[in-house]
C-alpha cells in the first residue's frame, strides 16, 4: 500500500469516475420554444438571454426512448452548471403535460419521473422561468437522462465510506481501516468497458467490501438528529412577494423528494410563509397540512416570523409568539415548543421569560457561533433571563467547509455528509453531558432544501459506521425532549450578545423610526377602545396591522439589511398603517366643541407632559384653572399640562386671545435656563452644562456635550450589517456652524435653533430646554447625502461608574464601560430600547432617544449612533431626510429615583391630542407601585375581556395593587397566549398582584 495521501488522491479520481458513470446516457431536448414576453419563438439550447427579476417561460416536447424502459429516467434542467448562487441564477418549474412536478434550482438539476411517464408517449413540458436578481444573461439546457441504477446506488455507497474517511482523518477515528477497505474496494472495480459483465460484477464486489464496514463490534455512541429545512429569508436580496414565491417553489421540491424518500422529515418554522402559502398557493398549503399530519413535516418556530430581537419591543415579541403558535395550533393542531431562530442577530436577556410564558420551552439558534472574538463556551444549555426564567437552549454546530467568516463558524443550511457530519459532532462542545446534536440541513433561500445527494447518505449514515456519528433521529422536537432529559447542563446568565452585524443596530433609520412609532400607536388604539368603545373594538382590523408590524420586524427587513424596493414596501404599509390607527381614533366617540381638545395619557402612570395645540390663545382645563403655555417657532400653542392619572383623559379648552410676541436676543457664549448654567465655545458646542440645583458640572473637563463625530464607516464584510472595531479609527468632528439662534424663550421652554454643514448634508438641531425637568430634548432634522460615514453623537458625563444600565424590553441589563476583558472589549455597539443611564451613588445622566438603538459607552462617556449609510445592498440606504429626538436627563439618585423610564416614555409617547371630548376622565387603570408598569391593555383573543400586561423594572418583588374605575367581577392571572393559570382575589374595583423581580404579569379582567 503506498503512502496514505497518494491512496486518497487515487481513490477520489476513482470516485469521480464512478460519478461520471452514473448516467448512462444523456439526451439533449430540442426545438425548445422561449416566452420572452412577446410570445412564444424558437430557443437554441445554450443561448443567452434574460435579465434580472423577470419571468420567462420554455416549453417543448419529449418522448422517453424505448430502450430506457428499465432504467430509471430524469428531466434535467439548468443554466450554467459553474454558477450555485441560489438567488442569481434562474430558479424553474416543471411542468409534464399540464402537472406540475417540482421546481428547478442550481442545487436540484433533475427531476426522477415515475414509471408512468415511460408510457405517455409524447409529453408536453412547460417551464416557468425566474431568473433572479441580478442583471445577467444565462443560458439554458434540457436533457433526458438515463440512469444506471446498478453504479448510481454504488456511488453513493462509496460517497458515504470516502467522505467518512475523509472526517476521520480530519477530525479522529481510525483512518487505516477506512483506507484499507476503500483501497480493497476500488482495486476490485473494472472500468475498461462500462457497463459490461465484468464491470457490474466489480461493482458488486467492491459493494460487499464496502458493507463489512457496518459490521462494527462497537456501536459508536455519537448520534446526530438530521431534519431537512430550508431557511427562507422573508424579504432580504428579494421583497417579500419573491420570498413567497421562493417558498413555493422549495416547498414543491421537498414534496417531490418525500414521495421518493419515504424516510425523509422536513421542519419549517414561520407562520407567516404558512399563510402565504394558504394565501397563494392553497393547493400546496392542503399538501403541507396532509404531510404535517402524516408526521412527516414539522411545523415549528412559535414566532410568527423569525424576528429581529434586539430592536422589537416587549409587547411585539409577545405578539409574535401568540399570533404564531394560535396559528400552528389552528391551522395543524400543533403546540410549538422550540424558538427556532437560526440567523438572528442577538437575543434579548427578555427572551427566556417570554418563551416560559408562552409554554415554549425549546430555543434553537446558530448564529452567535459567528462571533468575532469570543465563543460561547457551550452548545446545549439552559439560558436565564433577567427575572430568573430559563429555557433549554441548542446551538446547531454544523460546520461549513468552504465558508468560515468567523472563527467558531457554524452554519444552518448544513450540507449533510459524513465529513460535515463528523465534523459537526467534533464542533459540539458538551460531548461530556450529551451524545447527540441536531443537525439543520439543505439549501435555503429559494435553494430547494435538501438534494437527493443528501437522502442518500442519510440513508446509508443511519446505520453505525466506525468512528463516525448515527443518524437516528429526524425531528427537532424530539431532539429536545431528550436534551432536557440530560444532567448537568451549564447555565448562561443574561443576555446573548452578537458580537457582530452591530450596524443593523441603526441601518435604514426611517424604518426604525416608523416601527417603533407604530408598535406604540397600536398600543394607544387598543387601550383607547378598550376604555371607550368596547363595544365596537376593531379587533380583526388591528390583528391585521399588528401582523404587518410583525413580518416587517423580520430580521433582514427591520434591522435595515435589504434592498431598496423592501423599504419602498414597508414605507408604504407603514404609512397605511398610521393613517387607519388615525382614523380609528378618529372614530371614538368624541363630542365635538370648537377649541376643546381631550388629552388622553395612554402610559400606565400619572405625568404632566406637554402637548402641542393647532391653535393660539390661552388654555384653561377641566376644572378652569390656566395653563402655562407659549408660543413655539412653529406658530404652535404649546401647554403644560396638569397632572393626568394613568389611563385618563383631561379636557383643555382654548379660549381665543392674541399672544404677545417675544423678543428673541442674540446667543451669548454664556447663558443659563431654569435648570443649568451653559457654555459654548467658539463652535457653538457646549463645553460646560452646570446643573444649579445638584451644584455639579457634567461635563468632564475639556469635553464636548453633543459633540457631532462622522466616522468612516467601511466594514470588512456585511456593509449594512455591520460596524467593525476599527471605525473609530478616522473621524471628523461636525462642528462648522452655519447658523444659530434662539427661536423659542418661554415659561415652558428655551430653544436653541443650531445648522451646521457637514460636506453636502446638513444637520438641523431644536435644543430645547425644559424648565424645572432637568431634560434637554435634541430635536434633529438631517439633510444626508453621504455614504459609509457613520455619525454619532457622544455625550461625555461626569459620573463616576463602571457599569451603564440599558433599557430592554420588560427590563435592562447593565453592561460593563471598561474593556478589561475580551467580552467587554467586542460591546463597543450594543442595543439599548429607549435609554441608556450612567450613574453613581446620588448623581447620573440618563440618554433617551425616540428611535435610534444603538449605543456606545465608555468610562464617563455615552455615544449615541444616528445615521449609518451603508451602500451594500441598497446603494443610498439612509441618504435623504431624517427626524428623531434624543435627550439628555440629569437626575438626582439613580435612575429609578431619577424616574428615567417614566422621562423615556414621555418622550416616546406624548399624550395623545383628540380634537373634541371623550366625556369621561377616570382612570381606566392605575397601580400603586411605581416600579411595575401597566404596558399593555387591550381585548382578549377569545372572549369579552379585557387583557392587562405588566411588568416590574427596578428589579424588586413586589407586592401591587392595580385599581379601576369600573366594577371588576372576575380576575385571572394567564400566561401570555392569554390562558388562564390562577383566579385572583379581587376587591370590587382592584385586584392584588405579585411580582417577582422583572416579571411581567398577564391579567384578564371581567367588568359587571
Amino acid at each position: 500500500m503506498t503512502h496514505p495521501q497518494f491512496e486518497f488522491e487515487r481513490i477520489r479520481k476513482i470516485f469521480f469516475k464512478v460519478n461520471r458513470y452514473k448516467v448512462k446516457e444523456r439526451r439533449v431536448i430540442s426545438a425548445l420554444s422561449l416566452d420572452q414576453g412577446n410570445g412564444f419563438e424558437p430557443y437554441e439550447q445554450g443561448d443567452y438571454f434574460g435579465k434580472k427579476n423577470t419571468d420567462y417561460t420554455i416549453k417543448g416536447t419529449f418522448t422517453i426512448p424505448e430502450e430506457w424502459r428499465d432504467y430509471p429516467v430524469a428531466f434535467e434542467g439548468y443554466a450554467d452548471p459553474s454558477q450555485s448562487d441560489n438567488s442569481t441564477n434562474p430558479q424553474m418549474k416543471v411542468y409534464l403535460n399540464d402537472h406540475y412536478l417540482q421546481a428547478l434550482d442550481t442545487n436540484h438539476r433533475e427531476v426522477v419521473l415515475a414509471d408512468e411517464w415511460k408510457d405517455a408517449g409524447e409529453i408536453n413540458f412547460t417551464v416557468p422561468i425566474f431568473s433572479g436578481r441580478e442583471e445577467k444573461k444565462f443560458p439554458l439546457h434540457f436533457h433526458l437522462i438515463a440512469y444506471d441504477q446498478a453504479t448510481y446506488d454504488f456511488y453513493y455507497d462509496l460517497m458515504a465510506i470516502y467522505d467518512s474517511w475523509r472526517g476521520v482523518m480530519a477530525f479522529g477515528g481510525d483512518a487505516e481501516r477506512y483506507q484499507q477497505t476503500l483501497v480493497q474496494a476500488v482495486n476490485l472495480l473494472d472500468f475498461r468497458q462500462p457497463y459490461s459483465k465484468s464491470y457490474y460484477q466489480g461493482i458488486e464486489a467492491a459493494k460487499e467490501v464496502l458493507a463489512s464496514m457496518y459490521l462494527i463490534d462497537h456501536v459508536p455512541t455519537q448520534k446526530v438528529t438530521a431534519v431537512g429545512h430550508t431557511h427562507i429569508d422573508l424579504a432580504w436580496l428579494w421583497t417579500v412577494q419573491q420570498a413567497i414565491e421562493k417558498g413555493e417553489r422549495s416547498f414543491q421540491t421537498v414534496f417531490q423528494l418525500m414521495d421518493e424518500y419515504p424516510d425523509y422529515t422536513f421542519i419549517n418554522s414561520q407562520p407567516q410563509q404558512y399563510q402565504f402559502m394558504k394565501d397563494h398557493y392553497p393547493e400546496l398549503y392542503a399538501k403541507i397540512k396532509e404531510k404535517i399530519k402524516e408526521g412527516r413535516w414539522e411545523a415549528e418556530g412559535a414566532m410568527w416570523v423569525e424576528a429581529d430581537c434586539n430592536l422589537t419591543s416587549g409587547e411585539s415579541l409577545v405578539r409574535q409568539v401568540l399570533y404564531g403558535k394560535r396559528f400552528l395550533k389552528e391551522e395543524f393542531d400543533v403546540d410549538s415548543k422550540i424558538l427556532w431562530l437560526p440567523d438572528v442577530f442577538g437575543y434579548s436577556a427578555a427572551l427566556p421569560q417570554i418563551l416560559q410564558k408562552t409554554n415554549t420551552p425549546y430555543f434553537m439558534t446558530t448564529k452567535l457561533n459567528w462571533n468575532q472574538f469570543n465563543q460561547i463556551p457551550y452548545d446545549s444549555f439552559y439560558w436565564q433571563g433577567i427575572d430568573g426564567s430559563k429555557v433549554l437552549t441548542h446551538f446547531i454546530t454544523t460546520i461549513s467547509e468552504h465558508y468560515n467568516p468567523t472563527p467558531y463558524y457554524s452554519t444552518y443550511n448544513g450540507l449533510l455528509d459524513p465529513y460535515t457530519v463528523k465534523g459537526s459532532f467534533e464542533r459540539y462542545q458538551q460531548k461530556a453531558v450529551n451524545d447527540e446534536i441536531l443537525l439543520a440541513y439543505g439549501y435555503g433561500d429559494g435553494g430547494g432544501g435538501p438534494t437527493r445527494e443528501m437522502l442518500e447518505i442519510q440513508k446509508r449514515l443511519q446505520q453505525p459506521l466506525p468512528d463516525m456519528p448515527t443518524i437516528t433521529g429526524d425531528r427537532a422536537g424530539a431532539f429536545f425532549d431528550r436534551l432536557s432529559q440530560k444532567e448537568k447542563l451549564p447555565t448562561w446568565y443574561g443576555e446573548l450578545y452578537f458580537e457582530y452585524h452591530r450596524g443593523t443596530l441603526t441601518s435604514i433609520g426611517k424604518n426604525k423610526k416608523y416601527n417603533r412609532e407604530i408598535e406604540f400607536l397600536l398600543q394607544n388604539v387598543e387601550k383607547c377602545y378598550a376604555q371607550y368603545a368596547f363595544d365596537r373594538y376593531p379587533q380583526e382590523a388591528l390583528e391585521r396591522m399588528w401582523k404587518v408590524v410583525l413580518l416587517n420586524q423580520f430580521h433582514d427587513i427591520l434591522p435595515g439589511s435589504s434592498i431598496e424596493e423592501v423599504y419602498e414596501q414597508t414605507d408604504r404599509e407603514y404609512e397605511a398603517i398610521i393613517k387607519e390607527c388615525h382614523d380609528l381614533l378618529s372614530a371614538l366617540p368624541l363630542v365635538q366643541q370648537e377649541s376643546v381638545f381631550t388629552l388622553y395619557n395612554a402610559l400606565g402612570f400619572q405625568r404632566a407632559s406637554t402637548i402641542m395645540l393647532p391653535v393660539v390663545g390661552q388654555a384653561v382645563d377641566g376644572a378652569g384653572h390656566t395653563l402655562v403655555s407659549q408660543l413655539t417657532h412653529q406658530n404652535q400653542l404649546l401647554v403644560k399640562t396638569s397632572t393626568i392619572p394613568s389611563l385618563a383623559s383631561e379636557k383643555v379648552n382654548v379660549i381665543a386671545q392674541p399672544v404677545a410676541a417675544v423678543v428673541l436676543p442674540s446667543v451669548e457664549k454664556q447663558f443659563e435656563t431654569a435648570d443649568f448654567k451653559v457654555k459654548l465655545n467658539d463652535a457653538f458646542e457646549i463645553i460646560s452644562l452646570f446643573d444649579k440645583q445638584a451644584k455639579r458640572e457634567m461635563i468632564p473637563t475639556g469635553e464636548k456635550l453633543n459633540q457631532l463625530v462622522a466616522y468612516e464607516d467601511i466594514p470588512m464584510d456585511y456593509d449594512a450589517w455591520d460596524i467593525d472595531v476599527y471605525y473609530q479609527e478616522k473621524s471628523w468632528n461636525v462642528d462648522q456652524i452655519d447658523s444659530i439662534e434662539w427661536v423659542e424663550k418661554g415659561p415652558i421652554r428655551d430653544t436653541l435653533k443650531v445648522v451646521r454643514p457637514f460636506e453636502n448634508s446638513m444637520i438641523t438641531q431644536y435644543i430645547h430646554f425644559y424648565h424645572g425637568t432637568k431634560r434637554i430634548d435634541f430635536e434633529t432634522k438631517v439633510d444626508w447625502q453621504l455614504n459609509q460615514v457613520l455619525l454619532k453623537a457622544q455625550m461625555p458625563i461626569a459620573v463616576n461608574t463602571l457599569e451603564a444600565t440599558y433599557d430592554i424590553q420588560f427590563g435592562n441589563v447593565t453592561r460593563n464601560v471598561h474593556k478589561n476583558t475580551t467580552w467587554d472589549w467586542a460591546r463597543f455597539e450594543s442595543c439599548g430600547q429607549k435609554w441608556v443611564d450612567l450613574s453613581e451613588g446620588n448623581y447620573g445622566v440618563s440618554l433617551l432617544s425616540d428611535a435610534k438603538y444603538g449605543f456606545s459607552t465608555e468610562f464617563q462617556k455615552i455615544g449615541i449612533t444616528l445615521i449609518k449609510s451603508a451602500i451594500d445592498p441598497y446603494p443610498n440606504a439612509d441618504n435623504g431626510q431624517h427626524a428623531f429626538t434624543y435627550s439628555l436627563f440629569a437626575h438626582e439618585g439613580n435612575w429609578q429615583q431619577g424616574h428615567t423610564m417614566e422621562e423615556a416614555l414621555d418622550l416616546n409617547v406624548p399624550l395623545m391630542v383628540f380634537d373634541g371630548d371623550l366625556n369621561e376622565n377616570t382612570s381606566f387603570f392605575e397601580v400603586d407601585m411605581p416600579n411595575v408598569l401597566l404596558d399593555t391593555v387591550k381585548k382578549a383573543e377569545d372572549d369579552e375581556a379585557i387583557v392587562l400586561r405588566l411588568y416590574e423594572y427596578m428589579n424588586r418583588q413586589t407586592q401591587v395593587r392595580l385599581t379601576s374605575h369600573k366594577e371588576i367581577e372576575r380576575a385571572v392571572l394567564c400566561n401570555m397566549l392569554e390562558e388562564a393559570e390562577e383566579e385572583l382575589a379581587i376587591g370590587k374595583n382592584h385586584i392584588d398582584v405579585a411580582f417577582k423581580p422583572f416579571e411581567v404579569q398577564t391579567i384578564k379582567v371581567y367588568f359587571k
